[in-house]
């Protein structure tokens, strides 16, 4: 009954607006599921055996709208959802749709305007840089892991002009009072010539886990227990008053092999006075043997300074992968993470709890499938 409904639907619509129509808007389903199993050498002190989701890439669904309404313009947006494939919950605070959603007008000679919830500049424009996703840095301070996402987002994109293009984004606070607590903004560019690919983009978060204004840019994301340096070192643990991000990386494709490297700057000032700078430096290679077998490598250094306390924490690591296709939508693939700190810090990779100790080692075993 209602396949006939919409058929019918479908041809009182064609014979009003005629079949053009339909050939220029359209809506596409989208996603991919992962999960596996990880073996981890200390978490808390114990050594662990788990099934893990997003083993080799965090699972997602969404959908992806265009209409065409001429002159070169399109009204385009974007619904996207994360989850968690072991027990169906949605990921970040179980939005319905915490990925990605905006709607917005595309233009091909002025750009690209969207509005609602959006990566950060620094997402855009830093994470192809990242080893396919095998190697974030410590506690994903500089968000190339992706983990926050700004509301209240107004973002523009210009078109390409010899190889460069430009963006920016404000993430609006919606405050009634201070037009600051808890905002973000960012920019950057972006220059590709042919095989050689090269970044720089910027982004900070102000106020970002406001107890006056809880629902701005950030909204409650920011205390997530995965942001490491979301609170002071001092005893006081006090939450960071401001975030800034500020990176650049590029990437090289020589035939079957891909050499990527990236360098991130972010400083956490706290409500306490504490300051935290942390330099990443990062670099990656991937070759893909006979189209079928990826092999990876990832080596992140980040080195660490606290203003007040005088620390220096330092984290090694690095990650190998092994990734085969079994068909174009289909992988499967081994990764294991390496990891070794310094300067009294524990080590603490991406996704899984502290070692007990300056050591931990991670390895998973997972499968990708996308539609």
């Amino acid at each position: 009954m209602k396949t006939k409904l919409l058929a019918c639907a479908c041809l009182v619509s064609a014979a009003l607006y005629g079949s053009e129509a339909f050939a220029q808007s359209s809506v596409t389903l989208y996603g991919l599921i992962s999960g596996g199993l990880a073996y981890s050498t200390n978490q808390s002190g114990h050594h662990t055996y788990q099934a893990a989701s997003g083993t080799n890439q965090s699972p997602r669904w969404g959908l992806q709208g265009k209409e065409d309404i001429g002159g070169g313009t399109s009204i385009i947006f974007t619904l996207e959802n994360g989850f968690n494939v072991l027990n169906g919950t949605a990921s970040f605070n179980a939005r319905m749709f915490g990925r990605q959603a905006f709607v917005g007008l595309s233009n091909t000679s002025w750009g690209t305007v969207t509005l609602g919830r959006q990566y950060d500049t620094v997402e855009d424009l830093l994470d192809l840089n990242t080893g396919y996703n095998w190697n974030g840095t410590i506690g994903d301070n500089d968000n190339t892991y992706n983990n926050l996402h700004v509301n209240n987002a107004v973002k523009y994109t210009s078109p390409m002009y010899g190889g460069i293009q430009a963006t920016a984004m404000y993430g609006f606070s919606n405050a009634t009072s201070g037009f600051s607590n808890n905002r973000s903004f960012g920019g950057g560019l972006s220059y590709q010539y042919g095989a050689f690919n090269w970044n720089i983009a910027y982004t900070e978060f102000d106020h970002p886990y406001s107890a006056s204004n809880p629902t701005g840019a950030l909204d409650t994301d920011y205390a997530a227990s995965y942001l490491t340096f979301d609170r002071s070192a001092l005893p006081t643990h006090a939450y960071a008053d401001k975030q800034r991000i500020f990176g650049t990386g590029g990437f090289y494709n020589i035939g079957a092999l891909k050499l990527g490297a990236l360098y991130t700057d972010v400083n956490y000032f706290y409500l306490d006075g504490q300051h935290l700078d942390l330099q990443n430096f990062s670099v990656s290679a991937n070759y893909m043997f006979h189209g079928d077998l990826l092999l990876g490598m990832g080596y992140v250094y980040t080195m660490g300074k606290y203003s007040l306390t005088g620390s220096k924490p330092r984290w090694r690591e690095l990650n190998l992968a092994a990734d085969y296709f079994l068909s174009k939508r289909t992988d499967i693939a081994l990764i294991i993470y390496l990891q070794q700190a310094g300067g009294g810090a524990s080590a603490d990779i991406q996704g899984y709890y502290a070692s007990s100790t300056n050591r931990q080692l991670v390895s998973t075993l997972g499968i990708r499938h996308k539609f």
